[in-house]
């Protein structure tokens, strides 16, 4: 009998040892390559820190999180975490590759809905140019500093100064820009479902003076909250209130409007870039005050970003959008619903639909097409911040449908208050500095087709 309990003993003993062996205690982080990047910007993107204790595989999920995080902070090209055990005790190793962060600012601006659409019918007298200056990593902060100007039938002076951290550990993050933009060409009303411009030769259309301050607050790696007051004084001609009543609703040529504005947003994509796993839910409530009219409106909206890996090389990509909005009186300028920045659906990119509500779904299913890829270029090893490149290519076909409510329903503008549905197929093209190339063909619920180009870049 005794020794039975002996051999009870000494099993329990050699699983406890083992348990204990398959943790490890995180000693020293060292980090590497960063010659602009401070430390602390590293440290803030890391999921683990010296003392913690962790097993096996929690540190290489950590570890891989960290990797992520640090790549999303658009810093660095290349990411590398590694750790070095002895005993139980873990070491870990980050080296990056730092990007370059001093960039022109090149702005190429067509009047025209996008650049899809003024290719087919090209107007040199409705173009503009745009440059300036945008430093990504202002002091190793990851502080973001742009000055740009604008010549041309747009002009303008523009500051912004943002990502400024308001207390060591970068929870607390503060920013503020300015501008001046005046234009020759606005649109005035939307008709036949599109957006209809004049143009003033030897006066502007629209003035605009601007400025805002914001307040961003980050308790966690993934989650932001953001606050951002902003004061726009607007001048526009007569002779938009003429072509357009509804423009405004008041006939004063002058509006000084405060807006306020509240983002949360939760963020657990593995890239933000190119996401290919993950989820994003934001929700941003806005309200704006004229003033001079007394003209008061609200909105509400709300999105949900999903993405599936399928397998090794198929991915499915989700977004779930909405807008609600309400206001004392109707506006043409507030009227905004599908086919305004980034709400619209794959081929209706040259229509509008107004509206004070709207719905979108849009579905992409994705193949790899070529993995991952990097190349050296040896006649570019002089600009070692450039000459080495990774990218990937991806075919899609994609399903989108929308609908967006007007309750001022106008009978030239047949795509709102109506289902809507497109799809097409296209190639994506990712690649460093968080450029991404995209070439689609869609066809839309009319039956029109047609190919669209964009081209995604931080830098213009």
């Amino acid at each position: 009998m005794k020794t039975k309990y002996i051999y009870i003993i000494v099993f329990f003993c050699l699983v406890a040892n083992l348990s204990v062996a398959q943790n490890v205690v995180i000693g020293d982080i060292i980090i590497s390559g960063n010659k602009v990047s401070r430390e602390s910007v590293v440290l803030r993107e890391l999921t683990l820190k010296k003392g913690d204790t962790l097993s096996v595989e929690q540190l290489e999920i950590k570890m891989e999180a960290s990797r992520t995080n640090l790549l999303n902070t658009s810093l660095f090209n290349y990411v590398f975490v590694s750790d070095s055990t002895v005993g139980n005790l873990s070491n870990i190793y980050v080296n990056v590759e730092e990007r370059w962060y001093v960039w022109p600012v090149v702005d190429l601006v067509f009047e025209d809905r996008n650049i899809s659409t003024w290719i087919r019918h090209p107007d040199w007298s409705r173009f503009s140019f745009g440059f300036g200056i945008n430093i990504e990593n202002v002091r190793g902060l990851n502080e973001k500093l742009k000055v740009s100007a604008r010549v041309g039938y747009q002009r303008g002076l523009n500051f912004s100064y943002s990502n400024i951290a308001l207390d060591e550990a970068k929870r607390h993050l503060f920013g503020f820009g300015a501008g001046y933009n005046m234009v020759h060409t606005s649109s005035f009303k939307t008709e036949n479902n599109k957006p209809e411009y004049i143009t003033l030769e030897n006066d502007p259309t629209r003035e605009n003076y601007s400025g805002n301050i914001s307040y961003l607050y980050r308790p966690h790696l993934h989650e932001f909250h953001l606050v951002n007051l902003a004061y726009d004084h607007t001048k526009i001609s007569d002779t938009l209130l003429t072509l357009n009543p509804d423009y405004w609703n008041d006939n004063n040529t002058r509006h000084n409007t405060i807006t306020a504005s509240y983002t949360y947003a939760s963020d657990y994509r593995d890239s933000r870039v190119y996401p290919l796993r993950g989820t994003l839910w934001s929700l941003a409530p806005t309200i704006s005050s004229e003033i001079n009219s007394g003209y008061v409106s609200g909105a509400l909206f709300s999105k949900v970003n999903t993405y599936l890996p399928l397998s090794r090389r198929w991915f499915y990509a989700g977004e779930l959008s909405a807008k609600m909005s309400v206001a004392n009186k109707n506006t043409y300028v507030a009227d905004r619903a599908l086919g305004y920045g980034t709400d619209y659906l794959r081929g209706y990119e040259d229509y509008v639909m107004d509206g004070q509500h709207f719905l979108l779904f849009k579905n992409t299913l994705r193949f790899m097409l070529i993995p991952t890829k990097t190349v050296e270029i040896k006649w570019l090893s002089a600009l070692y911040k450039f000459n080495k490149i990774h990218f990937t290519v991806y075919a899609n076909v994609f399903a989108d449908c929308g609908y967006s409510y007007n309750k001022n329903v106008s009978p030239t503008n047949n795509l709102q208050n109506v289902f809507l549905y497109s799809g097409g197929a296209g190639i994506d093209f990712v690649t460093y500095y968080d450029i991404v190339l995209r070439v689609d063909y869609s066809v839309n619920k009319m039956g029109n087709g047609g190919f669209y180009i964009t081209l995604i870049t931080p830098f213009f």
